[in-house]
């Protein structure tokens, strides 16, 4: 008889360990705080617009292998829509663009000619640029886990152009935090995978439609399907231990008590709020980091179709949604306590400096405020990421802050959840 898994957490860590477990045809319930699935990505419905809009800008990667096969296992690939070539515009002051493109050769030759058309920068800084990547496959990450990337780049002789109008907008997208703060080593790990795994994994990856309708949906009809369970608005308040083993879960509405093993897909504060005996695992003290996305919705929509990155403006992405933009703030703790009348005024001036738009053309906002978004990557943290499995026998942890050797992203929240269930799997 199949072991029952309780998977507290309906976030995409959460639904991965769910989905994977219900395709082994495991009893599985997962129970979920809020009304919705998604955690810390997905859609809801703004009222004033009677638009579908996301809770932030996701993007994903043709590197994040996870990623993918998680959404082939729920039938969700077609909902997202995949580059054949990297292609990025950068924007300056004036609306000046400048792409970033992968051509039409060879790999690795298609990045290299892409990174040598990238005239955003001079040609000495794009040469610059091109000696940190031919280094990067003879480069071990571990000896970098002492300074941070800003260290990194100065050591690599790069410059405060090539810093801003490349490697900032890459560090800080990736890693949602500045590269004072954020290892070299964690960075340097995901450069290999971004540039080091062949053509496609460089490309970028984006949902057709909101988040809840691209991948939460298909995960939930999946694992149902699959003879799994989902409870929603259920959160559980405290995780019960009897020696080394969870014997109860104790939720708003009941108690729980028949079921063998426990997956905890819950950020590291939440798990720390209900846990009986925090001693029993690793919790790390982590630093959050913000990001803000601002809903534009204007008159007109003049900018072209697309996404761009901003060189030298407090705006790191816009999108351009059709209906409206959604304008991405990353690494935000600076502003994330600033009045909305305030944050919009400074995307006012930005997007008139960057996209001419005058500002009477704005006909409605929404600011949508993540204050843990992610975590720090830095030097002091990232050794002490607990490992999945704990000193409490049934109780396995998940979540994109557990120990995945990746930063504080959806590939690792996908990966600590499959990891999950292999654990799971291999014991059974």
């Amino acid at each position: 008889m199949q072991k029952k898994v309780i998977v507290i957490g309906g976030g995409f860590a959460g639904l991965s360990a769910a989905a994977y477990l219900a395709n082994k045809k495991y009893k599985v319930t997962l129970l979920e705080a809020s009304p919705k699935l998604g955690g810390r990505a997905y859609s809801l419905l703004d009222k004033e617009t009677d638009s579908i809009i996301d809770n932030g800008q996701h993007i994903l990667m043709g590197c994040y292998f996870e990623t993918l096969k998680f959404l082939s296992l729920i039938g969700a690939k077609d909902n997202f829509y995949f580059q054949k070539q990297l292609e990025v515009n950068f924007v300056k002051e004036g609306f000046r663009v400048f792409q970033l493109k992968g051509f039409h050769f060879v790999y690795p030759i298609n990045l290299i000619v892409g990174l040598l058309k990238y005239v955003a920068i001079s040609l000495a800084d794009r040469l610059s640029l091109l000696k940190v990547f031919f280094k990067l496959p003879f480069l071990s990450s571990d000896k970098f886990s002492n300074i941070n990337i800003e260290e990194w780049l100065e050591k690599e002789n790069q410059s405060q152009n090539v810093q801003d109008a490349f490697w900032k907008i890459l560090a800080v997208g990736a890693l949602n935090t500045s590269i004072e703060k954020a290892s070299a080593k964690i960075f340097i790990d995901i450069l290999k995978q971004i540039f080091l795994k062949g053509n496609m994994a460089a490309t970028i990856v984006l949902p057709k439609y909101g988040l809840s309708e691209s991948y939460c949906k298909n995960a939930e009809e999946y694992i149902v399907k699959n003879g799994g369970k989902i409870i929603l608005s259920e959160p559980v308040e405290k995780i019960l231990l009897n020696g080394e083993k969870v014997t109860e879960l104790a939720s708003s509405k009941k108690t729980y008590s028949d079921f063998d093993l426990v997956i905890s897909a819950i950020p590291a504060f939440a798990l720390n709020r209900i846990i009986d005996d925090e001693n029993k695992i690793s919790i790390p003290d982590l630093k959050h980091s913000s990001i803000l996305n601002i809903h534009l919705w204007l008159k007109e929509v003049k900018i072209p179709d697309g996404f761009f990155g901003l060189i030298n403006s407090p705006l790191h992405w816009v999108f351009n949604k059709g209906t409206h933009l959604n304008i991405v703030i990353s690494d935000a703790n600076e502003l994330v306590n600033k009045s909305d009348e305030d944050i919009i005024e400074m995307v006012k001036d930005e997007m008139k400096k960057f996209f001419l738009i005058n500002p009477a053309l704005i006909s409605g906002y929404k600011i949508i405020k993540e204050k843990r978004a992610t975590f720090i990557p830095s030097n002091e943290i990232i050794d002490k990421r607990p490992a999945q499995e704990t000193q409490i026998k049934n109780l396995i942890l998940a979540g994109d802050w557990v120990d995945t050797n990746l930063p504080s992203t959806i590939e690792s929240a996908v990966k600590s959840g499959r990891v999950a269930a292999d654990l799971i799997i291999s014991k059974s």
